[in-house]
C-alpha cells in the first residue's frame, strides 16, 4: 500500500527514551581519556569540538558500537552510556525500517564480545534538522556541524528540509511522520514516553 502524501501541516510522533537504564561502551575495546578528571572511552566516532564537549560526529554514516553488557532486555529503545548513540530493538523499528533513505539516517551494528548482536541496532542522523524550543539552548560543532538542542517549552521544527520527511533521527530522538505511524498501527516502543506531535512552524 502507497503512504498517504505528505503535506505540509503534518507532524511527527516523537519518540525518547523513558527508561534510566543506559547501555555502557566496552573499555577494552575503546581507547580510555581522561575527561573533566575521570577516564572515559573515547571511540573514533566521537568529535571533541571546542566549547560542546564530546559527542558523536555528526558526519558519519553507520555507526557500529561495542557494549560491556546487553541493553536491558525489558527495553525496545535504549542508548549508550556514553555519548548517547540511540539503541533499537529490531522486533519495534523492523515496522519503519524501510523509512531510513540511506543518506540522513543510517543503522549500524551492535556488539557485544566482539559478537554483533542480532537483536539490537544503533540508528543515527546525520546532520539532521535540530528539534527548536521556545526557550532553551542550542550548541553548534564548529568540526562536525553536530547541533546539540537542551528544550525549555514548546518544541517545533524550524527548519523547511523536515517537510515530508518520514524519519528524523536527531540529537533529541526519532521522530516518525504522523501518518505513516497511523497507517501502520506503529506502537510505542517499551522503555520510550508515549510519543508527542512536533510540527514545523519555521521560525518562530
Amino acid at each position: 500500500m502507497a503512504e498517504p502524501a505528505p503535506t505540509a501541516d503534518l507532524g511527527w510522533l516523537w519518540y525518547t527514551q523513558k527508561t534510566g537504564d543506559c547501555a555502557p561502551l566496552d573499555r577494552r575495546i575503546y581507547p580510555s581519556v581522561i575527561y573533566d578528571g575521570y577516564p572515559k572511552p573515547w571511540p573514533a566516532w566521537v568529535c571533541g569540538g571546542p566549547s560542546t564537549g564530546g559527542h558523536i560526529n555528526a558526519t558519519l554514516a553507520a555507526i557500529d558500537v561495542h557494549l560491556e553488557k546487553r541493553p536491558n532486555h525489558r527495553d525496545e529503545v535504549s542508548w549508550t552510556c556514553d555519548f548517547g548513540v540511540f539503541l533499537v530493538a529490531k522486533a519495534w523499528f523492523a515496522a519503519i525500517e524501510d523509512l531510513v533513505d540511506r543518506e540522513s539516517v543510517f543503522v549500524g551494528d551492535v556488539l557485544l564480545d566482539g559478537v554483533k548482536l542480532d537483536a539490537w541496532a544503533t540508528v543515527h542522523g546525520r546532520l539532521n534538522p535540530a528539534l527548536s524550543s521556545r526557550s532553551g539552548s542550542t550548541r553548534h560543532c564548529p568540526n562536525c556541524g553536530n547541533v546539540a538542542t537542551v528544550i525549555h517549552g514548546r518544541v517545533f521544527f524550524a527548519d523547511p528540509a523536515v517537510i515530508g520527511r518520514p524519519l528524523i533521527v536527531n540529537w533529541n530522538g526519532i521522530f516518525v511522520r504522523e501518518d505513516i505511524a497511523a497507517s501502520r498501527s506503529l506502537r510505542t516502543p517499551k522503555g520510550a514516553f508515549k510519543p508527542s506531535v512536533v510540527r514545523f512552524k519555521g521560525v518562530a
